[in-house]
């Protein structure tokens, strides 16, 4: 088997799909591929055959897409806590669990719906005293998980200013 590494990727990931709390349920098991066993973009993403000889292997960071935005976990120093008290409305939910995918060629850009790490279903919440294009939160494991909203800068995913920690 050939194996080929991609670096770290913050602003590349697959494409699947995150639906805004629209009454939308969350997809079953259904996979939509091409022909070369990739996802299709909108697919429910549970798992990806692969065929032939090559996997892309990929280094991903704890990301999350949502409404055009893409929000990372864990790279930007200390994210003050979010008590239970300060969880929003849903405004979204995960539809793809990207590590667990297996690709043969590089992952295209990521899509609404998208998630390195959190599995299917997950809801993300807007936090009370900020815009849900500034911050998201994630309840994993018993623990709100605060997702800061990020932009291409010069080429660098950066915190955009409003999501910031202060």
């Amino acid at each position: 088997m050939k194996r080929v590494v991609i670096g770290l990727v913050v602003l590349s990931a697959a494409g699947c799909g995150i639906a805004g709390d629209h009454g939308n349920n969350v997809p079953g098991s259904e996979v939509s591929t091409t022909s070369s066993g990739n996802p299709q973009r909108g697919s429910a993403c549970r798992t990806t055959p692969t065929t032939g000889d090559s996997t892309i292997m990929v280094d991903w960071v704890d990301m999350v897409q949502l409404h055009g935005v893409q929000y990372v976990s864990g790279l930007d120093g200390s994210v003050p806590a979010v008590a239970p008290n300060q969880l929003g409305p849903v405004v979204g939910r995960v539809q793809c669990q990207l590590n667990v995918l297996r690709f043969q060629t590089e992952p295209g850009p990521a899509v609404d719906g998208d998630a390195a790490f959190l599995p299917i279903g997950t809801e993300l919440h807007a936090i009370r005293g900020y815009q849900p294009t500034c911050r998201v939160v994630a309840r994993v494991g018993g623990v709100n998980r605060v997702y800061l909203a990020h932009a291409d800068v010069d080429g660098v995913s950066t915190p955009v200013p409003c999501a910031k920690p202060t």
